[in-house]
């Protein structure tokens, strides 16, 4: 749960490249990414792993609203074009790296992969890159200013933590149910499978209205998360798979892109504080569920927990679907 550091930062330096620079911004993004690769590398411990955390935390929530107002000022009129590049860069970077290193993980049998060397190396050449990217005009704010949700971003924001509520769940319980058909180091590529699903509908979702987009995922969220929990209740490895893809056509796909057009859209000049508050409902929705189920599911019962938390998530996403 460290690395949900990206809420708060999100939250309280969300609008920080206004008042710094987008290119200083993002340049310190990286920096805190190589740092915490590099330190994971010869320490392979907890205590490493715990600073890692937060650093990557911090990398992260420093560039998720940065990027996003970096493209929006570069392509002011096309809200669609900058959502689809960073919804599908983000959707990539968070499926690729765990399939990388479960696919070496099942060769080198290693605490430190060679694909914590490959991401490190390509982080200190993204640095190189970002040093000749042009600085953007600043703004005469203050350093630390909240993340600004104007008319028609709150629904969205919720849409999007309902959604990314999913992607934690899956993540926790996707796990236990490898273990039992024998595919431990698996974890991985079904997780590249739950994004790319996402990401291979992004074409499609590109050509949707954004209200439109939002309201399919919607119900592709609710399908997919129901036909996952009975997968895991009959202990039918396929309806899971099945619901894992399906759910990411909304996590990563519908929702997420849908979502984060409507937002650039509204954002106007205050793209970075705007898209900040998107990315904290994101990561809100992805963490703080997860820790409600887990508790709720010690006490209650995995299978009981899930199916209450589908009712909610339905009857939210029933409410969302006639909203937008």
């Amino acid at each position: 749960m460290i690395g949900k550091l990206r809420a708060p930062t999100l939250i309280l330096l969300g609008g920080i490249s206004d008042r710094l620079g987008r290119k200083k911004t993002i340049l310190a993004s990286l920096l805190l990414a190589t740092l915490a690769t590099f330190l994971v590398v010869p320490y392979p411990n907890i205590y490493a792993l715990f600073v890692t955390r937060v650093l990557q935390g911090i990398a992260i929530g420093l560039m998720m609203g940065t990027g996003t107002a970096y493209l929006s000022a570069l392509m002011p009129q096309k809200s669609t074009a900058v959502a689809a590049i960073v919804s599908l860069t983000t959707a990539l970077g968070f499926s690729s790296g765990a399939l990388f290193t479960n696919t070496v993980l099942l060769y080198q049998d290693s605490l430190v992969p060679i694909s914590y060397w490959v991401i490190f190396f390509l982080l200190l050449g993204s640095i190189g890159l970002s040093i000749q990217l042009p600085e953007q005009p600043t703004l005469k704010e203050k350093l630390i200013r909240l993340p600004s949700f104007p008319k028609g971003t709150v629904s969205v924001g919720i849409a999007i933590a309902l959604a990314w509520s999913l992607a934690g769940i899956v993540g926790i319980i996707l796990p236990e149910q490898l273990q039992q058909y024998g595919l431990p180091n698996w974890s991985g590529a079904m997780l590249f499978i739950f994004v790319i699903s996402g990401v291979l509908i992004q074409s499609l979702a590109r050509k949707l209205e954004a209200r439109r987009s939002l309201q399919l995922g919607s119900i592709l969220l609710v399908i997919g998360y129901l036909t996952f929990t009975c997968g895991a209740w009959l202990n039918i490895f396929g309806l899971v798979i099945a619901g894992v893809a399906i759910a990411g056509t909304a996590c990563y796909g519908f929702t997420y892109l849908g979502g984060l057009a409507q937002v650039v859209k509204i954002a106007g000049s205050q793209s970075a504080r705007v898209t900040s508050g998107y990315f904290v409902c994101a990561y809100l929705g992805y963490g703080l569920p997860v820790i409600a189920i887990g508790f709720l599911a010690e006490n209650l019962g995995t299978i009981y927990t899930l199916f209450s938390f589908g009712a909610i998530l339905t009857i939210s996403n029933i409410l969302l679907f006639t909203k937008h």
